[in-house]
């Protein structure tokens, strides 16, 4: 639903025109990621412009839509070798964690799963890219599904009306352990996660929730990562708390049956957000929210366990 692609600078970068049909083929709501390989991608491929000759008017506009296009590009760790050239680079992470696919300028075919920019078509296998799909309510499945929008964003929210922690309350705690198990490997730096859930008079207050909280999440937390619990409540006449979403600064995900695992025997919904609609939505659970109105006060845990108030 949402995957990785190398993409050869030249490839993008050395005509005006194939720039333009690529870079806007990518996005997070398009389910397509291109790698930073190496880390400084899109200089590389502001390089490959200028070396083919692209006039400076055009210039200017590739590094413009660049610098607007930095969700459409993530960082997953790659490696590069600058002593060899970017095929070799490619087609060596290919082999040690695929990529969905290869997209090269032209020359031998680097392997069963390249493209060249022309070949790039949502009818083709290894560039069309579903939006939506079901996934088993399993607490590795919904992980992985979770896991690329996970690791190229610094924060995010989990918005689920029902989450809880106390097990008799369904297993929400199972999903997100396994994410975060994920992520400690995929993307150790530090992440804030927020989870947002619909306030209910057979909740804990928030105090009793910050003194349960530590033993419920034990252990799930990566060193650095801080997980953050808020209550909300609906405004009278205003917008009911029923959807649930995973919304990150980069885009999101609207999620049917929840976020609980249930057994493999059911499915949810997952379906990428519109990139503008995904950060909206993100705005109803800020602290200036006019949408819906925070209960109590929030809790804050760390990797050590301790928890506060705030």
């Amino acid at each position: 639903m949402l995957s990785e692609y190398a993409v050869e600078p030249a490839a993008i970068g050395a005509d005006w025109k194939t720039f333009l049909f690529l870079i806007e083929k990518f996005g997070v709501d398009k389910g397509r990621l291109i790698s930073r390989l190496p880390s400084k991608w899109e200089k590389k491929v502001i390089q490959e412009a200028k070396a083919s000759g692209v006039p400076d008017i055009r210039m200017a506009s590739i590094v413009e839509r660049l610098s607007r296009s930095r969700f459409k590009m993530a960082d997953f760790g790659r490696s590069y070798n600058p002593d060899a050239d970017w095929i070799e680079n490619a087609v060596r992470e290919h082999g040690r964690r695929p990529f969905r696919a290869i997209i090269y300028r032209d020359g031998a075919k680097p392997c069963a799963e390249s493209l060249v920019p022309d070949d790039c078509s949502d009818e083709s296998v290894l560039f069309g890219a579903p939006i939506s799909r079901n996934v088993a309510r399993t607490a590795n499945e919904i992980a992985d599904a979770l896991l690329v929008l996970s690791v190229v964003a610094r924060e995010i929210d989990i918005v689920d009306p029902f989450f809880d922690l106390r097990p008799a309350k369904g297993d929400y705690i199972g999903p997100l352990a396994a994410l975060l198990a994920k992520l400690a490997v995929a993307a150790p730096a530090a992440k804030v996660i927020r989870v947002h859930f619909r306030s209910h008079v057979s909740r804990p207050p928030d105090h009793i929730l910050a003194r349960d909280a530590p033993a419920q999440t034990n252990g799930i937390l990566p060193p650095g990562f801080i997980l953050e619990l808020y209550e909300w409540a609906a405004i009278p006449g205003g917008e009911d708390f029923h959807d649930r979403y995973f919304l990150t600064e980069v885009g999101g995900l609207m999620i049917g049956a929840g976020l609980s695992a249930q057994g493999p025997a059911e499915s949810a919904a997952f379906t990428l957000l519109d990139a503008g609609h995904a950060q909206q939505l993100r705005g109803r659970f800020s602290m200036t929210s006019t949408v819906y109105a925070r209960v109590g006060s929030a809790v804050r845990i760390d990797a050590k366990g301790n928890a506060v108030l705030f």
